[in-house]
């Protein structure tokens, strides 16, 4: 970055407006944002008004989307006669069957592991530590257990509990939730596993939700380039449980704040910006941001450069940023911009399958996704552990509970998350060169695969996918190097090289079900199409699962050596 640009930005940086980001959290955050409510459509009026105040081309898209949520729940503990001997609060869940069912309880621990095996949860209620997760339900319903209910710590936390990401197709359908399942905070769940040590416990639980088609809105905001009608995507959700003043109102107020910025620099945009306020993030899981890229997939593919997501900035005490999210290619560019605000020593995790990361068959690189957290200590356990164990830091104890209110709300905080989102943006957008570094991605290709060459041994040979991977990364220093040394003049021709990279590497490292799918709402290991390998080596070679697994990993190892094809080819092109 040039001196000049560099001036720029932190001129815009301490115009960062404390005034604006709490009015602007404040207004939405006084609506209840269900998916596809009233009270989000008024917030969706203010958004767009906002954007449209502050000189951006706005477009509302409404489509219509399978939504869910709470409507009652109770649960209790009866004796053989049915007459009730506990009763206890409890929270039902998004895409959670509605149901009346009596049976008797099985403590499962966390649900993890071998937790199933170990036990028999036919035609029982599962009592499972932890939060309400589509991986906990669906292990539970794999198992026969007839409902679910998940200990939480001292706070119920709104979950959503369906594995299908988006809008169910034929195939996907037929994982929606048949069982209820409700949480129970800490104490309660003591209770019930102190009743069990004397004995069978029997539960009578009663759920009712909300399952059904609304038409949910999406907000765009866009500013266009000067030099390219290349844009990049930043993202957020709009809906929420309760007031959502940090989750998600507060990176609401940091997206405003951000255009209100850049479009006072519109003129120096090498290229656009397109805000994208999502709705079904809570309620439909993701609903909002799969439609958009089901219909938008070609624009997609042929001009955003790449996605930048906010999510919950601004919380009280949230003053860690040691670790973020991040597709590779993006890695240092996105710890300079983290180190560079908050003075800490920042580290790169490769992107999860969480938040409205849903453009990874098209293969755009996204960047960030919650950012600050709340500092744990080691020993530190509870509904964030899981967050705890891939960001070393966690969200707050209100996180998706009626708590989540204004006083939540760190100024400072919010402020600094938000200046981080204006030098990101600013600098994908201003720079004419994006910020792509594939080494890293290469080394971690190149790291997976000797894992996995180790594990399938003389079952399995990776050895042609190693050599492609090779030259890869070969080029991809090479590549690096042009890069450091281009002007703004040559900057178009590597963008070009940079893009079509992502778009090869990122479908075939990040996704099983390819370009035009969506992978369920469940953790998909990088390089999926290969992780059979580890497996390969533990069957009997004369068994017909042995040969089937082997089929499969064949035909997989062909899709990746084409994509490294592809990849070598955008490389090794002129100029």
């Amino acid at each position: 970055m040039d001196t000049q640009s560099y001036t720029q930005e932190r001129e815009l940086v301490q115009q960062v407006s404390r005034d604006c980001l709490w009015e602007t959290n404040s207004r939405i955050a006084q609506y209840v944002r269900l998916s596809g409510s009233a009270d989000e459509r008024k917030a969706v009026e203010y958004i767009r008004d906002t954007l449209d105040e502050y000189g951006l081309r706005t477009t509302l898209l409404e489509h219509p989307a399978l939504v869910s949520g709470p409507l009652e729940s109770s649960l209790e503990v009866i004796d053989a006669n049915g007459v009730t001997l506990a009763r206890y609060d409890c929270l039902g869940h998004a895409f959670s069957a509605s149901a009346d069912i009596e049976g008797d309880l099985m403590d499962v621990g966390d649900g993890s592991g071998d937790a199933y095996a170990r036990v028999d949860v036919r035609g029982k209620l599962a009592l499972v530590t932890g939060l309400a997760t589509p991986t906990g339900v669906y292990a539970a319903e794999r198992a026969g257990a007839m409902g679910e209910i998940f200990v939480n710590d001292e706070y119920l936390h709104n979950m959503i509990v369906s594995t299908i990401w988006g809008t169910p197709t034929p195939q996907s359908a037929q994982r929606i939730p048949t069982t209820p399942a409700v949480s129970i905070v800490e104490r309660d769940g003591a209770d019930l596993r102190e009743r069990l040590k004397s004995g069978d416990v029997r539960g009578r639980l009663h759920t009712k939700n909300f399952f059904g088609w609304q038409t949910t809105p999406i907000v765009i905001g866009e500013l266009d380039g000067r030099a390219t009608d290349q844009f990049v995507l930043f993202s957020g959700h709009q809906d929420s449980w309760h007031y959502g003043a940090m989750d998600n109102g507060s990176a609401n107020a940091t997206m405003l704040e951000v255009a209100r910025l850049l479009a006072q620099q519109r003129d120096e945009l090498y290229r656009g910006v397109r805000l994208a306020f999502w709705s079904g993030h809570s309620h439909g899981r993701y609903s909002g941001s799969t439609w958009y890229v089901d219909n938008h997939w070609e624009e997609l593919y042929e001009r955003c450069a790449a996605h930048v997501n906010v999510d919950s900035t601004g919380a009280r005490g949230a003053t860690f940023y040691g670790r973020f999210l991040t597709h590779k290619e993006l890695a240092d560019f996105g710890a300079s911009v983290i180190h560079e605000h908050s003075g800490q020593p920042t580290q790169a995790r490769r992107m999860s399958r969480a938040g409205d990361m849903s453009f990874n068959g098209i293969g755009i690189p996204s960047l960030f996704m919650s950012m600050s957290q709340v500092p744990v200590s080691a020993d530190e356990s509870g509904v964030s552990a899981a967050l705890s164990q891939l960001m070393d830091g966690k969200m707050p104890w209100w996180w998706h509970t009626s708590e989540d209110t204004m006083d939540k709300v760190d100024l400072d905080v919010l402020t600094l998350d938000t200046q981080i989102y204006v030098s990101t943006l600013w600098r994908l957008c201003h720079e004419p060169l994006l910020p792509f570094d594939f080494r890293p991605v290469i080394a971690d290709m190149q790291q997976e695969l000797t894992t996995l060459q180790q594990a399938a041994g003389a079952h399995f040979d990776l050895s042609m996918v190693r050599d492609r991977i090779a030259q890869l990364a070969s080029c991809a220093a090479q590549l690096a190097d042009r890069a450091a040394h281009t002007n703004d003049d040559e900057a178009e021709l590597l963008n070009r090289k940079l893009i079509a990279l992502s778009r090869s590497l990122i479908p075939i490292t990040y996704t099983e079900a390819g370009r035009f799918d969506h992978d369920p709402a469940w953790p998909i290991p990088f390089m999926p199409g290969l992780q059979g390998a580890k497996q390969l080596a533990q069957l009997n070679p004369q068994s017909d699962d042995y040969q089937f697994l082997k089929t499969q990993l064949t035909r997989n190892r062909n899709a990746l050596l084409f994509a490294l094809r592809e990849a070598l080819a955008v490389l090794q092109s002129e100029p």
